[in-house]
């Protein structure tokens, strides 16, 4: 029995000229439209951080600001990252010949995180590639949870 699709949501109206950008960029990086988007918010601990590893209680609550990806598969085995913001470098690398070198972490990583993942939960044999363009408003180093969001958008 397979599991039910994510739920597809229109993109709110105060969002669709971010939206429209990043799908732009999408379109100029890979000559192509994207063929979905996901977003995840940044989130804040109202109790405890930092403590949830060690076994205690913690609250947690989304905010707004947010990792929003534009996404298309392909057909070359290969990730292609891309972040709106050029102080971030592409970095692109095949679906299974990559490595997380966890002493010296880049903003790739936490996306290489969520991929992983969900190819080793849902046993995918033979991942599809990707092109992603990545648009983000949570600040980076902010204790927000910005590499999270990115782990869920993946």
């Amino acid at each position: 029995m397979s599991e039910p699709a994510p739920a597809v949501r229109p993109v709110p109206g105060h969002q669709k000229d971010r939206y429209d950008r990043l799908k732009e960029s999408f379109r100029q990086k890979y000559g192509t439209d994207p063929e979905f988007f996901a977003r995840a918010p940044g989130r804040v601990n109202l109790i405890g951080e930092h403590i949830d590893y060690c076994g205690y209680a913690v609250l947690p609550m989304a905010i707004e600001q947010d990792i929003v990806i534009a996404a298309a598969t392909t057909d070359d085995q290969k990730l292609t990252l891309n972040n709106v913001d050029p102080s971030f470098s592409e970095f692109t690398t095949t679906v299974d010949g990559f490595t997380i070198d966890k002493s010296q972490p880049r903003w790739f990583h936490y996306f290489l995180c969520g991929f992983k993942g969900v190819v080793e939960h849902c046993k995918i044999d033979k991942p599809a590639g990707l092109n992603i363009m990545l648009e983000g408003t949570v600040p980076k180093s902010s204790g927000l949870s910005s590499s999270s969001a990115l782990v869920c958008c993946a």
